[in-house]
Parts: structure tokens; C-alpha cells; sequence
């Protein structure tokens, strides 16, 4: 893209951001303002402007319709001093929050919505690149080719299930209240799913990694279900636990492998079967890490990380980061589409479909005059620029 083309591209965005961030009551008040830690990033530009504090969303407000930033964070942690260095903030506790990126799903799917960007030269196409050639770009010979995709249905569907199976976690195992748990669409393609109790805003690093833990399903032993080991190799013993098989991941295992309390012979077969101990042991593990949940371990565990603000716009999408009331009919590519209509003329890289507000796109010459909703996306993506 020459200099050109970027700062027309750039304005464009800039612009519809800016139009945006000018209508009332937009973005979600963060509790305790005072005490978060603010940043932002610019349209073209490397890292973040961070370590700012507002005092109320007025002056925020302020701030963001001057700037216009393409990202705009909010610390889920709060501190005595937000603006200091991080080691002289004096941490005070954090919100625990949860992120589930559809990317991470690896659904079949997202194959057939995948584009390949360049990221020397910035060449879109729709054609999976030659692995054997080691992926080089056709116009310029660039080796490293970014993946792009555009969400459909059934990613959203997908991203969905991981939540609903994230509260049931939540809800179930843990204990925790319905009303304390609010999900957000990111923005892009995944949901971040908000724990408003205080009782976890103090949490450490390590806590928050052992919740992680519980709920990926890692590290469960096979001790957990009565499989016990013996001095010599894999030979092991059957000795159920006192509490039984009928809670948590005791019980998720024990209705995968249809035991109960009562199956002392039976899984003496099932361990047997397997190989003993170690083979029994290995497959416990893989079998509790696809019945658990595929949450962004660092996400969950950084007590100082800065998050995009519910109801400000993602620069990945021009979407916005939005609480869902109802998750079974929220439909992101709908309602969190809420750029104007106004008509913008672009230059669209490759052959592209895609739906928005419920209408559907299916661009492939390369000048097209579109929404700013559709256009602002696609510039987004890295698969069209401003003309």
C-alpha cells in the first residue's frame, strides 16, 4: 500500500470511528473509575499510550472523541496509584475475566472463510498458500502470510457453546452466581466472559492459574477417580475416594467411562484395557482436556492486564465490544455492527462474501462503493483499502 493509499485508508477509519464515539452513552462506566489504569492505540502507529487516569467518563469521553484511537483498554485491575510505573501502583485487586477467541476452537469450518494476508506487502487472496514453498507471497516473495477469517455462523455458534460451558463451570463447580457473571462479545470473534464478585477480585497469579487449571482440565489425576499407583510399573489398585464419584471432574470422568462407586471390577478392566497405570493415567488427561474448556490461560491470570472496553470499537473488526443480555440470540455481525450506512468507496483485494446487518456482501471486483459498516470491516481485516 503506498503512503497514499494508507493515509486515505487511515482517515477513513479514523473517521468512522470518530462518528461513532461522538454518539451519547455509547461506552459501558467501568466501577471505580478513579482507580483503573487507561490506554489506548493509534490508527498506524506501535504501542500503546497507557498509564492514564480518568476521574470520571466525561473526561474519558473527552479524550477518546479527540484522539479517535483504533483499541481503547481499560486495566482489570484497580490500584492506589494508576498513572505510576507498574511496581509503584500499589495493586488493590483485580476483576477475574475469561477469554474464549473462536480461533482457539479450531473448527472445521474456518478453512472455507480464510484469507491470507502478507504482511510485507499487504496482498490479500483466498487461496491457501504452498506449504511445500515455504508460503511465499506471489507479488513481492514475502514469506510470512498472516491468516485472516471472517466468522460465520457457525463460528459464532461455536464460540457460544464454549461459554455456555464455561458458566456451567462457574455456575456448578464453583459455586458462583448467575447474576455475578456477565458475557461480552470481544468484538472480533470470541466472547469475554466478566466475574463482578468481589470475593475473587483478590486472587494472586498462582490462585488464578489453579482455577484455570480446574476448569481446562489440566493436570487431573487418576488418584481422582480410585485408580491408585503401586511401587512397580503400571501395576496400580482400585480405591474409590470416601466422597464418591458424584461431583465435579469425578464425575464428568466416571460418566465417560460409565462406572459408579460400586465398579471396582469394572474399571480394574477399563485400567487393564489401557495398559495399566501410566497408559490409564495418560488418557485420563486427554480425556479431562477435551471435556474442558478452552479459555486463554494468560488472559485469565495477568493481574495487570489492560482490556478493551465494553462498548468501544475493535480495530480488527470495527465491531464493538458489547454485553450480550441474551447469548442464545445475540448475533454479533448484527448487533454489534453500529457504523454508519454512509457510502464508502474502496479497494477490495480479493474475491470476498461476508454478511453484516443482515445484509449480505459477495464483492468480487476490485472498486466497490459500500456501507461504512462493510467497508470499515473489510479495511479491518486487511482485505480492502480506501480508494
Amino acid at each position: 500500500m503506498t503512503q497514499s493509499a494508507l493515509a486515505k485508508t487511515i482517515s477513513a477509519v479514523r473517521s468512522a470511528f470518530r462518528g461513532y464515539y461522538f454518539k451519547p452513552n455509547m461506552i459501558e462506566t467501568p466501577d471505580m473509575i478513579e482507580q483503573r489504569e487507561f490506554g489506548y492505540m493509534q490508527f498506524a502507529q506501535v504501542g500503546m499510550v497507557r498509564h492514564l487516569s480518568f476521574n470520571s467518563m466525561k473526561e474519558l469521553t473527552a479524550t477518546i472523541i479527540k484522539e479517535a484511537p483504533a483499541d481503547i483498554y481499560c486495566s482489570n485491575a484497580y490500584y492506589r496509584f494508576p498513572t505510576y510505573p507498574m511496581q509503584e501502583k500499589q495493586w488493590l485487586g483485580a476483576d477475574l475475566i475469561f477469554d474464549i477467541d473462536g480461533k482457539d476452537l479450531h473448527l472445521p469450518c474456518v478453512s472455507s472463510h480464510s484469507y491470507f494476508v502478507c504482511a510485507n506487502c499487504g496482498r490479500a487472496s483466498a487461496s491457501a498458500p504452498d506449504e511445500k514453498k515455504g508460503y511465499p507471497c506471489q507479488l513481492c516473495s514475502g514469506k510470512e502470510l498472516d491468516s485472516v477469517s471472517i466468522p460465520c455462523a457457525n463460528c459464532i455458534d461455536g464460540s457460544k457453546k464454549e461459554v455456555k460451558h464455561l458458566i456451567e463451570f462457574l455456575t456448578g463447580d464453583l459455586g458462583m452466581k448467575q447474576g455475578a457473571i456477565q458475557v461480552y462479545f470481544s468484538g472480533n470473534n470470541g466472547f469475554h466472559v466478566h466475574i463482578s464478585d468481589g470475593a475473587y477480585a483478590r486472587l494472586d497469579p498462582q490462585a488464578r492459574s489453579d482455577l484455570v487449571g480446574y476448569i481446562s482440565g489440566a493436570g487431573l489425576m487418576a488418584e481422582s477417580v480410585g485408580v491408585r499407583k503401586r511401587n512397580a510399573e503400571n501395576l496400580f489398585l482400585i480405591k474409590f475416594p470416601k466422597s464418591g464419584l458424584a461431583y465435579g471432574w469425578r464425575a464428568r470422568v466416571a460418566d465417560k467411562l460409565k462406572i459408579k462407586s460400586s465398579s471396582i471390577i469394572k474399571l480394574k478392566h477399563i485400567v487393564e484395557q489401557r495398559g495399566g497405570y501410566t497408559p490409564f493415567k495418560v488418557d485420563v488427561d486427554r480425556m479431562a482436556r477435551d471435556m474442558g474448556v478452552r479459555i486463554d490461560p494468560q488472559v485469565t491470570t495477568d493481574v495487570h492486564r489492560v482490556f478493551r472496553m465494553p462498548g468501544t470499537l475493535n480495530s480488527k473488526s470495527g465491531l464493538v465490544k458489547m454485553k450480550c443480555g441474551d447469548l442464545d440470540s445475540f448475533d454479533p455481525l448484527v448487533e454489534a455492527c453500529l457504523l454508519g450506512d454512509n457510502k464508502v468507496s474502496v479497494r477490495v483485494k480479493t474475491s470476498v462474501k461476508l454478511k453484516l446487518k443482515n445484509k449480505s456482501f459477495n464483492i468480487s471486483k476490485e472498486s466497490a462503493e459500500l456501507p461504512a459498516y462493510a467497508a470499515v470491516y473489510l479495511i479491518c481485516k486487511r482485505l480492502a483499502e480506501a480508494n
